[in-house]
């Protein structure tokens, strides 16, 4: 998998950081002189600059052998937005992109944190765990965090987990009435080209969810509710064809990337 190189720090990128939107209105004028406005998807792009201070040769040389790789601007990577959640459809668990345990059975309509009616019941049927999660198409030798408001009203308790060809990772939470963010950092060390984070749910469980997050990076950010595109862009490119990376010290090099990618 070619994927823009996480920093050695655990960290997705380093502030500031800039991102933007590019979309593309298209206007149709009818012969009566009416006018039908719609977005064109398809011409949509993100662009991100980041501006990298204090690298190490080692995070220098593999942002050169990725862009040597893909031959500067012309070939495509896999990049993990730094202020985005990986996970796609964030407070839909019901959607297909989950890929839920066969005896979970979901109830929406739930009243979350915020204040509204986004969070999802999940009562796990069998007499096994079962789990709600979500396979991203993500290196397995990142760093990872992922997060979740959780609750439950009759004493349930689950567990954050996370795995991949060769390694997993879990964290049991213990849950109350009260609604708490939880998260967990995961390191699983495996050179694979997927991963699988979600909450899994003991024989019986009654767990309410809400705004689950996948962090490219070692801490929880900010959480970004997400529909059909997660944080995941797999059709990433540089957006030049040059690449200055600085030397400003022993080990201690600066470089300034923009990256653009097709909305995913």
């Amino acid at each position: 998998m070619l994927v823009f190189p996480q920093l050695v720090t655990g960290a997705s990128s380093i502030y500031p950081l800039k991102k933007q939107h590019t979309a593309r209105t298209v206007t149709n004028t009818l012969g009566d002189g009416q006018k039908v406005i719609y977005e064109d998807s398809s011409a949509a792009i993100v662009q991100w600059e980041l501006q990298l201070k204090s690298l190490t040769r080692a995070e220098a040389d593999a942002i050169e052998t990725l862009f040597t790789a893909v031959s500067g601007q012309w070939g495509l990577f896999t990049f993990l937005d730094p202020g985005g959640n990986l996970l796609a459809f964030s407070e839909e668990f019901g959607n297909t992109v989950w890929t839920n345990g066969p005896l979970i059975q979901l109830t929406t309509g739930i009243d979350d944190p915020n204040g509204g009616t986004g969070a999802a019941r999940a009562i796990n049927d069998g007499e096994a765990p079962q789990t709600v999660a979500q396979v991203l198409d993500v290196p397995g030798d990142f760093k990872y965090t992922i997060s979740v408001w959780a609750r439950t009203q009759g004493g349930s308790n689950a567990t954050l987990t996370a795995l991949t060809t060769g390694a997993s990772a879990n964290l049991p939470i213990q849950l109350d009435g009260t609604w708490k963010r939880f998260s967990f950092t995961i390191d699983l060390a495996q050179p694979t080209d997927s991963a699988t984070f979600g909450v899994a749910l003991d024989a019986g469980a009654s767990v309410d969810l809400f705004g689950m997050q996948v962090d490219a990076q070692i801490g929880p950010s900010d959480y970004k509710r997400t529909g059909a595109g997660g944080g995941v862009y797999s059709r990433a490119r540089f957006s030049s064809d040059s690449l200055a990376i600085k030397a400003q010290g022993t080990d201690i090099y600066d470089a300034v990337v923009r990256i653009l990618a097709t909305e995913n």
